[in-house]
């Protein structure tokens, strides 16, 4: 298999987009909110196919604004509409760079992997030949008993049709 990095990005490089994410993202300190675990589970939120759903409540009240209460005003609904848009926006764009980089480690730690199994492989071969090599390489034996080839116990079936 060949390997999927051909180049490798420098620290710098690295560093700088880094930098870039995290100075991005300061304009939005003074917008920041805190949700506990229980906030976010206990919200009426806009889920999926809601968001329909609130934008015609929000032409509705901006059509009809004498039919709500004198304290409710029916920019407010449009403008947080607006907000919760432009906000998507911005979540794309981190999803998109999120993806480059979860795609480009798994590149990096596929490579990694054949290099480590060729490694080993010839390590394991030469490991006859030399006592140092041969003491080194218990600690992988020892590393491959902890975690290698660790296997699922088998399901034992509970219902008849599982037995089928």
């Amino acid at each position: 298999m060949s390997k999927l990095i051909t180049t490798i990005a420098s620290p710098a490089v690295l560093t700088a987009f880094t930098t870039a994410v995290n100075t991005a993202l300061t304009p939005l300190n003074p917008f920041k909110i805190n949700l506990t675990d229980e906030e976010k589970k206990g919200t009426r939120s806009m889920a999926e196919g809601r968001e329909g759903y609130a934008r015609l409540i929000s032409r509705i009240a901006n059509q009809f604004p004498n039919s709500l209460s004198r304290a409710d005003v029916p920019s407010e609904l449009a403008n947080l509409l607006d907000y919760y848009n432009n906000l998507e926006a911005n979540k794309m764009a981190l999803m998109q760079a999120m993806e480059t980089i979860e795609e480009i480690q798994l590149g990096a730690a596929t490579d990694v992997m054949t290099l480590v199994d060729r490694y080993a492989i010839n390590l394991q071969v030469s490991r006859g030949n030399e006592g140092s090599l041969d003491l080194a390489m218990g600690e992988v034996d020892q590393w491959n008993k902890r975690y290698a080839n660790k296997k699922e116990e088998p399901k034992v079936p509970v219902t008849p049709e599982e037995l089928n």
